[in-house]
Order: structure tokens, then sequence, then C-alpha cells
């Protein structure tokens, strides 16, 4: 602690002097700096010098010590002061205990005395300049988070943390929160849209700086527009309470749409808010708050920069009606199995416009439709001998991206990628065993084309239905099995009609035709000329 400053006062010269040797005044941490001769010059030099300490003698001419010292209280001058007496001024010495005085020192003055009750003294102004120091600091702490402080009053008091009305409004008033706490209030919660994908990138610096430049732009409009409160609550959620003036003819929905042109125009994202119901009680805003929180899960159906008043989306549970599915699911299953992609597709489309019709079932019973759908097509999968992990690399995380997808769009794209995969899984498995049942098709045809081989035939030989094999050969070859069955006759005629000893009745029977105008009529139809005049062209006879 620097030194402590101190006037001297007594009429006579001889003790004003000898109190400034006598004593090491540097030792106890006193400057004397300046000394006076009556009452009245001390009073007038305390003003002037603003000392810490005035030594003082009661009995003085023009005024006393006690009068002086009582007109420095009258003015609240912070000066300590210690009076020197002579014994018999005991009713002085009332006085001055009335005044609390610092110290009281008999004559004749010891110096060992005057030195302990100085050092007394500076002990106290010590202490109370620390405490004093220390209050500063805490009232400067104080002022300087403030912000921090508003901001986490805000955030309880959204958040249901007051059950006293008192209690909020008393905050209220002390963090000067522009509140109409006797009118009606709204909540409003605030999204950046994909904020997971935004800020990918982004270092911490870069997040905070985010943050408080989309709360500035809030707070900017909040008050221009004289609308109420915006505050940061959590990450990626930034919360608006609206006065009752804000929403005379819904101009808080207007302020809400200026907050996302606003920051869409100088922060290039797009935001989307949810609105709760208005509140009477101040410490009911929670309720409010909740509301909001619902109403911008809604934007799964809506899209990016939305404004969603809960009121819109608000339906008793009872009278929400929940869509039929199971069998538009079991159609999925079974074309996923035909590994028909086109039609899969399509059915994913059809049940995201089923679910999102009405914009009124949860947005959790919608992710819980594509859980059910992903286990169904697991068990399918199972059935068939394979494990869908091994076909999806990343299904463990499956259902953690269903839950993280924010709009109906992204979880229709996941799921319609997903089943594309599968689907896709069952198409190679299919072609695999068609192109082997067609190879024991060809096998068979090539066997048996001199017999009466027929469609119905073949499907008996291979186990499967006549309109399946005619299909899947098709799709296969690009040929019917009709015309295959022909042209592997009419190679073999062709090589059997080289042989001049057989005669075309004969072929013709030999490659299953019992008719051989028939026969000749198939093979003029196949290579353009007649039986026999394709032997002429080899010069048979």
């Amino acid at each position: 602690m620097k030194m402590l400053k101190m006037i001297l006062a007594d009429d006579e010269y001889n003790v004003r002097e000898g109190l400034k040797e006598v004593v090491q005044w540097d030792a106890l941490g006193i400057e004397i700096i300046a000394d006076a001769a009556d009452g009245q010059e001390a009073f007038e030099l305390c003003q002037q010098l603003k000392p810490d300490i005035l030594l003082t003698d009661i009995r003085m001419p023009m005024m006393d010590g006690l009068e002086a010292a009582m007109k420095l209280k009258e003015l609240e001058d912070p000066v300590r002061i210690i009076i020197i007496s002579g014994a018999q001024d005991f009713n002085y010495a009332k006085t001055a205990l009335s005044l609390h005085a610092d110290g009281y020192i008999l004559k004749p003055i010891k110096i060992n005395e005057l030195e302990d009750t100085v050092r007394k003294v500076v002990s106290s102004i010590s202490l109370e300049r620390n405490r004093e120091e220390k209050s500063q600091q805490l009232q400067q702490q104080l002022h300087e988070n403030m912000p921090v402080l508003r901001e986490k009053f805000l955030a309880n008091l959204t958040q249901g943390m007051y059950k006293s009305e008192k209690d909020a409004r008393n905050k209220i008033d002390f963090f000067e929160i522009p509140l109409e706490i006797k009118s009606l209030l709204v909540v409003a919660v605030i999204q950046i849209d994909e904020y997971d994908k935004a800020i990918e990138r982004y270092t911490e610096e870069h997040k905070q700086l985010l943050n408080f430049s989309v709360i500035n732009i809030l707070e900017e409009i909040a008050e221009r527009n004289r609308a109420g409160i915006a505050f940061y609550m959590n990450e990626n959620e930034y919360v608006i309470i609206f006065n009752q003036a804000a929403q005379r003819d819904n101009r808080h929905l207007a302020i809400c749409q200026e907050m996302i042109d606003c920051i869409n125009t100088y922060l290039k994202m797009s935001i989307s808010v949810g609105v709760g119901n208005p509140i009477q009680k101040v410490y009911d805003l929670h309720c409010s708050y909740q509301e909001a929180q619902l109403a911008i899960a809604y934007k799964f159906y809506t899209g990016k920069d939305s404004v969603l008043q809960i009121s819109d989306f608000q339906t008793n549970k009872n009278n929400i009606e929940y869509p039929k599915l199971y069998e538009i699911e079991t159609k999925l299953i079974n074309f996923m199995k035909l590994g028909n992609k086109d039609e899969v597709s399509s059915i994913v489309d059809d049940i995201f416009q089923t679910l999102c019709a009405n914009h009124n079932l949860p947005v959790d019973y919608v992710q819980s439709i594509c859980i059910e759908l992903i286990h169904m097509a697991s068990r399918t999968l199972y059935e068939f001998g394979e494990n869908i992990q091994l076909i999806i690399p990343d299904y463990s995380d499956l259902f953690s991206i269903i839950y993280s997808k924010r709009e109906a769009s992204e979880l229709r794209d996941t799921m319609l990628t997903l089943f594309e995969q599968l689907t896709h899984y069952f198409a190679q498995k299919q072609t695999n065993k068609n192109s082997r049942t067609i190879q024991k098709i060809k096998e068979i045809i090539s066997q048996s084309y001199m017999e009466n081989l027929t469609v119905a035939r073949l499907s008996e030989e291979v186990y499967l239905s006549p309109n399946y094999i005619s299909l899947i050969f098709k799709q296969e070859t690009g040929e019917s099995v009709t015309e295959y069955v022909t042209k592997v006759r009419m190679e073999a005629a062709k090589e059997l009609l080289k042989d001049p000893d057989l005669k075309i009745l004969d072929v013709s029977d030999m490659v299953g035709y019992e008719n051989s105008t028939y026969f000749s009529t198939v093979f003029k139809k196949y290579t353009g000329v007649h039986p026999q005049k394709y032997r002429a062209l080899f010069h048979i006879t």
C-alpha cells in the first residue's frame, strides 16, 4: 500500500514540530503533508488536500478539533481522525467517542502509545481499502460478466427454472431486460438449417464467430423493432422472447421472416423459426419455449427457411390418422426381392407422400416407419441366408443417420439410396440365378429339340412357372423360348440337309416337326429359302 497522507493540527508550534521529529512516520507508512494551528485551518486543509488521517488536538483557537471533526463527518469526509486531549477533557472524550474517532490519545503524549494508535488506524485503512478494492474488482467482474449472467438468467427463465413470478420479475429488472412482463409473451426458437453440414469444416473459433454474428443480427432486429429480447441458448439454438406489442397483427411473424432474410443475406445461411403459443405469466415462458421447440421440428416437412407456428400443427393426438402401410410395405419388400429398382423407387416415394401428406404426424413416427422398413429388409435378407451388414457397410450407423435427418426429403433420399442398394443386390442375385436357369433350359433344348418340346415341359424340368421362365428368358437373351427352340432346330436342320441321303421328310421329323410342310414354311422363314433350294446352294443333289 502506498504512503498514507496525514495532517497535524495543534495550536502549539513546538508540539507540531516535535511530533514531526520524534515519530518515525515513514516507518509507519505515513507522509505528513501539512500542519494546522487551529481547527478552522485543519478543516480547510482537509477539504483541500484530502488526507487519509487527521491527528488533531481538541482545544485550539478559532475552532477546536472536535468541531472540525464534526464538520468533516457532516460532509461525509472519509478522513480518519485521531484525537489528542488533556486528561481533564472528559466531556470531549465522550464527544469523540460519539463521532467514532479512530483514536484517542491523552496528554502528555507517549510516543509508543501514539505509534500503536497510528498503526491500528493504518491497518484499519489498509483492510478497508483491500475490501474496497475487492468490491471494485467484484463490481468490475459483474459488469464484465453481465452479458453472460444475463444470458444465463434468460436461459434458466425460459427453461422453467424460476417458479416465483416475483423472483423472475426482480431478476428481469436487475438485468434491465426489455420485456413487458405484465403482457402476453411468446417464445421463438431459431436454428440454422443443415447445421452439421454448415460447420463441418469450422474451427472452434469459427463456431464462436458464427454464434456472435447470428445473435448480433437477431439482437439488432429485435431491438430495432422493439420486439423483445434475443439470446443464445444452446449450440444451434437461439431464442427470442417477443413482447405483446410485437405480436399485434402477427408482426412478430414478419420479424421472424426478416431475421431469415438477413441471416441469408449476410451469412449466406438458411435458418428456420419455431413459434410457441402466448403465455401470461413470465414463469410460464418454458411452456411457450417447449412449444416453439416442437414447432421447429415440423420443418422436417416444410423444409428450410420456414417460420412455423405450433398453432398450425397442434392436433389432438387422439385425432391423428395414422396411415395403414402394411400392404405397401409388403409390396416394397416383394419388389426388392425381385430386383425391380423402378418399382422400389416408386413405392418409397409413395410411402413418403403418404406420411407427409398432412404434416401432422410426429417426426419420430415417420422415423420409426423407416426403422421398421429396414428391419423388414434385414429379416428378408436373413431368410435368404445373407447378412445386411455385408451388403450395407454403414448399417451399424444407419439408425443414427435416420434420426439425424431434419427434413423429410433428406430421409426419403436416405431410404431411397438404401433400398436401391438392396434391390441391386437382389437383382444381381436374381440375375445369377436366372443365368443358371437359362443355361439349364438351353441344355435341355439342345438335348431334346427333336422332341415335342414346349414351354410347359421346360417349366416342369426347371421347377418354375411357364410365365416366369418365358419372362426371364426374354430378359436375359432378348428372344423368346419358342424363338430359341426354332433357332436350334433350324441350325440342326441346316446341317442335316447337307446329307443327300436324308429326305426333307426325314429332316423334318429329326428336328421335331411332324408336319414336313410346316417345317418347310418355318425353314424358309428362318433362312429365306426353301429346304430344297438350300440343298442346291450347297450343290447337293
